[in-house]
């Protein structure tokens, strides 16, 4: 301490100072390391790259990518050197490129990415292992088959095909796929319907399955068709040059027409069943024409019956008006040489035509009559049973009700023309009535002609009726045919109708009354109409040419029964010979083709005949059945008529809009006729 009270403060300055400053550099930098600390760097640029997927496989035929990017820059994604996707947004910071067309096989996705300083960073690589499904015929579709299903795959690939049906869901190990991408493979399945899909595999890209194909609906179908038919040319014939040869079969079958087993034309049956091929002869001589057909679904037919044909050219007939050249003028140096006497000599022999003589006699050659009668597994097969009920339906309240309704308030108030002459004069005896003809075990004789020539007549304008139906021509085969149909309607007559009235009235203690209905041959002739015009196949037939009843008296049982008796024998008879017919097809020879058409017939004119039986009018058992208990009648009718139209609607061709058009067009009619005659006349009277 001084005099002024301070102690050592120069000393202290002098001191102090000197040794503070390194300490106070110390400071400096441990402070500037604290705040390199505590304040964060700037972050380092993130380059783009793909993200990672799960797995590198992928399923199916398309790829998505997605990652992430540098803000204000844009990206090029490249596979095999080709652009397949640019992002071009600056501002995002991810992207995506979604659905990208990709075909089966290992891919290495590659990019680029542009900064906002024009500077270009490749992105690291991407590898994809991609399978597509397989291709699939028909797939989303339906399909007609055999069992076989194809398609196209990769290369080698394994395929594996799915059904799933009736027996449950099936997986079929297929053949590997052909070096040029073909597949095919035949499933072992009854015949059905079936839901069928493909996926595929490839040692190459992994063990992994691809997804699955689109579902087609699949038709399995193992029966083949029958037999086609050649109906021109016929056996013996001698065509031109150039014939056109025709014939039936299964609609929409593929058919082929060989000559002397050459193919020489390939068609197709129509939706008529119908086909027909354009031939040219090689030249003069006998050859063998034969057909073979091809269902849509891959079974083949059995071969055509063979048909013989002859061949020759027209022999060159001089013409008529040719005259003679004169004859040459002598020589004058030639002297005339003098006429011989003597015996005339004789003229040149009398010239045959060329070639051999035509053949006339073809009887066993098929007709085509019955060739698109269905069987019964075609029946189920082309879904005719599916239209059953309809058809019961509409022959019900289109047909049968409108027609009751007409004779019920139509006929009875329609003007009787009175009679103003007689075949036999004033004093022919009267007409026996039904009751005491069915006594004496006779036809009610409602003519002056024999009833034995009037049932003749009628049952010979039936068949020939029936003939035309389904079209003839001028060859002793339709003789046949027309004898077959006659053969076929007798036994409908009689062991489906008198035989089985005359049992039911036995049973039931009265007597049956049978009438010939002469007038069946105009329906007859308008179901051969409708069957030509309306190109229905197999054609209607009406055959049933008399009916039965109860006599007079007899009890409700009784009249029920006889009307049952008959109308259910018609119908197994009808079904009898639709087995019979589905047997005996094909046919050769004259013997077995006149069994089989007696058969088409028999199951033709039944089916057709049922129909007109169970009408409820006139003296038909249709009437007695309705009378009894019209419930019952309904019932039996639509059953009826249900056969009948799962039969008819499963041939060739079965125009369905234009008979219901048809028949609702004719019960129209009649519920005016009725309207007119209930109301409308009562009210002006």
């Amino acid at each position: 301490m001084d005099s002024n009270g301070r102690y050592g403060g120069e000393w202290m300055r002098s001191t102090t100072s000197p040794a503070r400053r390194p300490l106070r550099a110390a400071g400096a930098v441990l402070a500037l390391a604290l705040a390199a600390a505590i304040v964060p760097a700037a972050p380092a640029r993130a380059a783009a790259a793909f993200d990672v997927p799960p797995s590198d496989f992928v399923a199916g035929s398309t790829v998505t990518l997605s990652g992430t990017k540098d803000a204000g820059s844009t990206l090029v994604i490249r596979r095999a050197g080709q652009v397949v996707c640019t992002v071009a947004d600056p501002d995002a910071l991810t992207w995506q490129c979604a659905d990208l067309p990709t075909p089966s096989g290992v891919h290495e996705f590659t990019g680029d990415e542009t900064l906002a300083d024009t500077s270009v960073q490749p992105i690291a690589p991407l590898t994809l292992r991609v399978l597509s499904a397989p291709a699939l015929d028909g797939a989303g579709g339906s399909v007609l088959t055999t069992g076989r299903v194809s398609g196209s795959a990769r290369p080698g690939a394994s395929i594996q095909v799915q059904s799933i049906g009736a027996n449950g869901t099936v997986l079929h190990a297929c053949p590997s796929a052909l070096p040029t991408g073909f597949w095919s493979c035949v499933l072992e399945l009854p015949d059905g319907s079936y839901q069928v899909r493909a996926r595929q595999s490839s040692a190459d890209i992994g063990p992994e399955q691809s997804g699955w194909t689109a579902t087609t609906a699949a038709t399995v179908d193992h029966t083949p068709p029958r037999a086609p038919t050649i109906t021109s040319p016929t056996p013996g014939t001698t065509p031109l040059a150039t014939v056109t040869a025709r014939g039936g079969g299964e609609r929409g079958a593929a058919l082929q027409l060989s000559l002397d087993g050459t193919i020489v034309c390939e068609t197709s049956v129509s939706s008529s069943g119908a086909w027909a091929c354009a031939l040219r002869w090689p030249g003069p001589g006998t050859y063998t024409v034969q057909a073979l057909q091809v269902d849509r679904a891959g079974n083949f037919s059995p071969s055509s019956t063979r048909v013989e044909v002859r061949f020759a050219p027209p022999a060159t007939v001089p013409a008529p008006d040719a005259a003679p050249a004169p004859p040459a003028s002598p020589s004058p140096t030639t002297a005339p040489k003098p006429e011989a006497t003597g015996a005339p000599l004789p003229g040149p022999p009398a010239e045959s035509p060329p070639g051999p003589p035509p053949i006339t006699t073809n009887w066993g050659t098929p007709t085509g009559f019955g060739t698109a009668l269905p069987s019964a597994a075609q029946v189920v097969e082309r879904g005719g049973w599916l239209l059953a009920p309809l058809a019961g339906l509409a022959y019900l309240v289109l047909i049968a009700l409108p027609l009751r309704a007409a004779a019920t308030h139509v006929v009875p108030r329609l003007p009787r023309p009175r009679r103003r002459w007689r075949l036999t004069g004033r004093n022919r005896a009267a007409a026996p009535s039904l009751d005491a003809a069915a006594a004496v075990g006779a036809l009610p004789r409602a003519t002056p002609l024999p009833p034995l020539l009037v049932a003749a007549g009628t049952l010979g304008g039936a068949a020939v009726i029936a003939a035309l139906s389904g079209g003839i021509d001028t060859e002793v085969r339709y003789l046949r045919l027309t004898a077959a149909i006659a053969a076929g309607l007798l036994l409908l007559n009689i062991v489906g109708v008198l035989l089985p009235a005359r049992l039911a009235a036995r049973l039931g203690a009265t007597r049956a009354v049978v009438r010939l209905l002469p007038g069946i041959l105009l329906v007859a002739l308008a179901a051969a109409l409708l069957s030509r015009l309306g190109g229905l196949q197999p054609p209607l037939l009406a055959g049933v040419l008399i009916a039965a009843a109860a006599a007079a008296g007899a009890g409700r049982r009784a009249r029920a029964g006889v009307a049952v008796a008959q109308t259910s024998a018609v119908a197994a008879l009808a079904m009898v010979g639709w087995a019979l017919h589905d047997l005996l097809t094909p046919s050769t020879g004259f013997w077995m083709t006149l069994a089989s058409e007696t058969a088409a017939a028999v199951a033709l004119g039944g089916l057709g005949s049922l129909l007109m039986l169970l009408l409820p009018v006139g003296p038909l058992p249709g009437r007695t059945l309705y009378a009894v208990s019209a419930p019952m009648w309904a019932v039996v009718a639509v059953l009826s008529a249900s056969l009948t139209g799962a039969v008819l609607a499963s041939g060739p061709a079965f125009p369905l809009a234009a008979l219901v058009l048809t028949a609702a067009a004719v019960a129209a009619l009649l519920g005016a006729a009725v309207a007119v005659t209930r109301w409308v006349l009562p009210a002006w009277s």
